[in-house]
Parts: structure tokens; C-alpha cells; sequence
């Protein structure tokens, strides 16, 4: 395409806002070197091209109107399924008599936002869904920026080799992917619009409750462990002989894919009970020149034209949330189910467990074992419910993790100690004897389940694990103390909770992190001083009533400490 870039009158200031963009995501690479406010050169034949990154491509758009003396530069960043798109209507905008040169830069949302915070502002940005736009804006609430009309939509589907799928009975609900019963695999949902999409989702379409979040934090720790880096590897895994995993994707990304394969096409499902929406908005920078604006509402004129239309459905679009057609064989016409986002506060815990479950952990569980915790629960006991969940935690951590068992009730070391150490925190794979950790924590687990006896001496075993624990604090990991309780202190010797309170907040160092983690079993648990607690080490306090949510909790607990 006819013209180059060139950094022929570059500006070197960069907005003020961009700065705290860089917290949002560390991934990928620039826009290219670009700014809003660079130009293009209008010369011919002697341009040099700028330089771009690696992990994107830019296109120009093809040569200005011959009276177009001085073309503005105008770096537009798309989704990478929209960039031929969006060049198209690029070229369209220049025949029309746009003096305009468009550069048009395949990038992720993740990625862009990355570049933001070094700088690299493109003058328009069409991102997979708002959600992105939400969080530029919630990192920096004055971002000059203009969200207007979505150019393209395409609804989260499921793929799956073809052999599988017709192995399958219907449609899989979201209960169903989130608790394992259908093989599922997806991708960083901090860098992949799709599997962030399908978290969410699956968030909505079970009820958005504590219950749901806790199901769907276990199923984080479990996808985490098989999760790749990036969607394209989810394609070729799919169709590597054998497979038999689903993984989300987009209707789009799906039909591009079976045009490009068609003697193996992945099949496409329809999750049961509703799916997502990527929306991608046309986001324009409002702090650029007149000139570059102007072009850039040229841009978006084109791409909601009829022409326009035409080349998104051709991609594999669709034209808007109400469009019935859809683009990939298996998933019938019709507008789909739509769920709404969950709010935007249950996505970012989401991705906060995500990023947890990623850093290696250091933490101390202390395990109530006093006599209330042979209170039937259904047809368990408390204390046998504990012992569930502790193996099923075990059986989620990563290898990497260092984790130690205490037990507490009253008086259990002596007059002037409520706890004993049951196994010292090691490394889960560390051999002790012969023995993994690992074996050595379920054996521990199941010998405190056996023998619940006593009163509970609360506050002096949290004020003596929190402090053995901080001294042997590891900068490098998520540490955090784990404690369940189905009662309240009952220790008439021990300290009061004034004391412990003020010897937490004392104690809590903010360059040592250490959450202290609280969950209270049973209407008995005294919730009003595990909060005060919880808060006085910037940790948590949950409580637990049913049997499932005595181990779910308890295992959320264990396996996402500081979310």
C-alpha cells in the first residue's frame, strides 16, 4: 500500500495521563513507536519506515488524495481479527478524500494498554470489549478519551475437536465447565479477551453469588495449572490428534480459524443458558489535533457504512448485539442469550485470584479442634468437613508452594499454650524421611480430624502463629495465615481482644504482607471479633454454614489467601 511511515516532525512529549496505564497489564510489546501527535510524511519514495515491534504489524492505508499536500499521521490500534477490516475502511476513508495516512497496528487490548502506559497513544482504538475501555478509565479516571458506537460484535462460543462434540449430549451448562465435568482449557484472562470473557460469563450465569465466586475461584486454581499464554495456542492444541478439551473463543475467531482448516474444522458450541458479548467500541483520543480527529471520525464513518457492514460480516462478524446471523457452522442463527457482566468489582477478584495463583505461596493453616467441632453437619461432623477440605486444597497447590499444619484448642502444649504444631511449613514436594510434605499434611489433616476435645484458645494462637509466621516472612511469595474456628476465644488466661488487636496492628508491617485469614464454621463462630481481626491485619473473615460451604470457603480461603 502505497505510503510509509516516517518520523518526519515527531513530538517527544508524551500525554500526562498515560503514566498509570502501566499498572494495568505488563504484557507485550508498543504501538510501534507512535504517538497520537506524530505524522506521517507526505513525501514519496524517501520515507523510512518507523520502527514497530515485533510482536504487532502495522499497515499503512494506501496513497492521499493527490490535493492532499501534508497527511495527518492518524495510529490506529485494533483487535487483531478486525485489522484487514479496519485497513479496508482505512483506504475507503483516503479515496473519499481523507488527507489522512492510517496506520493500522494488530494488537491485543492487553497489549495496548500496556503501551499506553510507555507512551504510545494511538488516535483511535478498537479493543475486543468495553471492559478494557473500563479499565483504562478506572486507572486513570481523565484520560482524554471518547467511547462511541460499536463497529463489530461476536458472541463467546465454545470450540472442541469434532470428535468430541459428537460425543456430547447438548449444549454444556456453565455449571458444568466450571466444575470439571467437561474438559476445559483456556488462556491468560489477563491478556486474553475471550477466556476473560468466559470467567465473567460463567460468573453471571451462576447467580453472581458467593457461592458461584467460590465454585469459580476453585475452578481458577484448577485452570491455572493447564492455562497458555496466548489463544492461538488453544487452536493448536485443539487440533492436535487426540484432544478432547474445549477451550473458549469467539464466533469470529472460530470461523476464521475452520476457513483456513477446512479439512479439519473445530466444532462450535453454544454454552447452555447464555453466553458473553465482545463488543469492540471505536475509541478515539479527544486530545488529539482537529486534523487528526476529523480522520478519525472518517474512520469510523466508514466502518459503520453499508461497505462497512459488509466486510465485518465477511470476517466472521457480526454487525451489532442484535444481529440473528450467525458466522460459523453449529451454532444456529438467531440473536443469543446476552448475559449481563457480572459487576466490575466480582471481574477484577477474578482476575486478582488469577494473578494469586500464579505467585508462589507461604502459609500457615490453623485448624480448630476443639470439642464443638463434632457438631453433625448434615451427615458429616465440622471437623470432618475441615479434613475434606484441607485434602482438597492439597490437591490444588501448586508444587511450589510452602505450607505448614497447626491445630489449636485449649491448653494443647501446655498451661500456657493453645496449639501444637502438627507439620512445619515446608515445600510440598520437600521430602522429610522419604516422605513428600505434600503426604506428611494429608496424614496431618486426618489425625486432627480424629480427636476433637476441649475449649478454644482463640486470640493467643492467632497472636503466636501470626508472629512466627512474620518472622519468617518470604518477600518472594504470598504469605498469609489460614484459620478455622467454629466458636469463640474461651481461654479465660489469655489476652483480651483489645490487646491482640492492637498487637496485630503493632505487629503488621506493610512492606511484609501477611493477610490473617478467618473462616468461622457454624452460627456459634463469634463473626464480629474474627472481622475485627481480619481487619486488623488487612486480612478476611468469611463464614461458613452448609457442608458445601464449609470446604468451599475453606479451600478459597487456602488456595486465593489475599484476594
Amino acid at each position: 500500500m502505497g505510503r510509509h511511515e516516517t518520523d518526519d516532525q515527531p513530538s517527544t512529549a508524551r500525554p500526562r495521563w498515560v503514566a498509570p496505564v502501566a499498572a494495568l497489564v505488563v504484557v507485550g510489546a508498543g504501538l510501534g513507536g507512535y504517538s497520537w501527535s506524530q505524522r506521517l510524511a507526505a513525501q514519496s519514495g524517501s520515507a523510512q519506515p518507523a520502527a514497530t515491534s515485533s510482536a504487532v504489524q502495522s499497515t499503512a492505508s494506501g496513497p492521499a488524495s493527490p490535493t492532499c499536500a501534508d497527511p495527518v499521521g492518524v495510529p490506529v490500534a485494533v483487535a487483531p481479527g478486525l485489522k484487514a477490516v479496519v485497513t479496508a475502511a482505512a483506504d475507503r476513508a483516503v479515496r473519499a478524500g481523507a488527507c489522512a495516512a492510517y496506520a493500522v497496528t494488530a494488537q491485543t487490548a492487553a497489549e495496548t494498554l500496556a503501551a499506553m502506559g510507555t507512551g504510545s497513544v494511538p488516535a483511535a482504538w478498537v479493543p475486543e470489549a468495553t471492559t478494557w475501555v473500563d479499565d483504562l478509565k478506572k486507572a486513570m479516571p481523565t484520560a482524554p478519551i471518547s467511547v462511541g458506537a460499536s463497529v463489530a460484535t461476536t458472541p463467546l462460543v465454545l470450540a472442541m475437536p469434532a470428535a468430541m462434540a459428537a460425543k456430547g449430549t447438548g449444549a454444556p451448562a456453565w455449571s458444568d465447565l466450571v466444575g470439571g465435568q467437561v474438559p476445559l482449557r483456556i488462556s491468560d484472562p489477563t491478556k486474553n479477551a475471550s477466556s476473560r470473557l468466559a470467567l465473567t460469563t460463567a460468573l453471571s450465569a451462576m447467580g453472581g453469588t458467593q457461592q458461584a465466586s467460590t465454585a469459580l475461584g476453585g475452578a481458577v486454581i484448577a485452570l491455572s495449572k493447564t492455562a497458555t499464554t496466548t489463544e492461538a495456542e488453544l487452536f493448536t492444541q485443539a487440533a492436535a490428534p487426540g484432544s478432547a478439551e474445549a477451550f473458549p473463543t469467539t464466533e469470529a475467531a472460530l470461523a476464521a480459524y475452520n476457513r483456513a482448516h477446512p479439512g479439519a474444522p473445530l466444532a462450535a458450541v453454544m454454552p447452555a443458558g447464555g453466553t458473553g458479548l465482545l463488543d469492540h467500541p471505536f475509541v478515539s483520543m479527544t486530545s488529539a489535533p482537529a486534523p487528526v480527529e476529523a480522520a478519525t471520525a472518517t474512520l469510523l464513518a466508514q466502518l459503520t457504512s453499508a461497505e462497512g457492514k459488509t466486510t465485518i460480516r465477511a470476517a466472521g462478524y457480526r454487525t451489532s448485539a442484535t444481529d440473528p446471523g450467525a458466522t460459523v457452522t453449529g451454532i444456529p442463527d438467531g440473536v443469543p442469550n446476552y448475559l449481563a457482566a457480572p459487576p466490575a468489582e466480582a471481574t477484577a477478584g477474578l482476575l486478582a485470584e488469577w494473578g494469586n495463583v500464579k505467585r508462589p505461596m507461604k502459609m500457615l493453616a490453623v485448624v480448630d479442634v476443639s470439642g464443638s467441632m463434632k457438631t453433625k453437619v448434615g451427615a458429616s461432623t465440622r471437623m470432618e468437613l475441615a479434613y475434606q477440605a484441607g485434602l482438597t486444597a492439597l490437591g490444588a497447590f501448586p508444587p511450589d508452594t510452602q505450607l505448614g499444619l497447626w491445630q489449636f484448642g485449649y491448653r494443647l502444649g501446655g498451661r500456657n499454650q493453645d496449639w501444637l504444631e502438627v507439620v512445619p511449613i515446608r515445600t510440598v514436594t520437600e521430602k522429610v524421611g522419604g516422605r513428600a510434605q505434600g503426604e506428611l499434611l494429608r496424614e496431618g489433616f486426618q489425625r486432627i480430624a480424629a480427636h476433637p476435645a476441649g475449649g478454644t484458645g482463640l486470640y493467643d494462637t492467632i497472636f503466636d502463629a501470626y508472629k512466627a509466621l512474620l518472622a519468617q516472612h518470604d518477600q518472594t511469595r504470598v504469605n498469609a495465615l489460614v484459620l478455622l474456628t467454629d466458636g469463640k476465644n474461651e481461654d479465660p488466661n489469655s489476652r483480651s481482644l483489645a490487646d491482640l488487636l492492637a498487637q496485630l496492628r503493632h505487629m503488621r508491617d506493610p512492606a511484609k504482607p501477611m493477610p490473617v485469614i478467618l473462616v468461622g464454621v457454624g452460627p456459634e463462630a463469634d463473626m464480629e471479633s474474627l472481622r475485627a481481626i481480619a481487619e486488623a491485619s488487612a486480612g478476611h473473615a468469611y463464614q461458613a454454614i452448609t457442608p458445601d460451604e464449609i470446604i468451599s470457603v475453606f479451600v478459597q480461603a487456602m488456595l486465593t489467601p489475599d484476594v
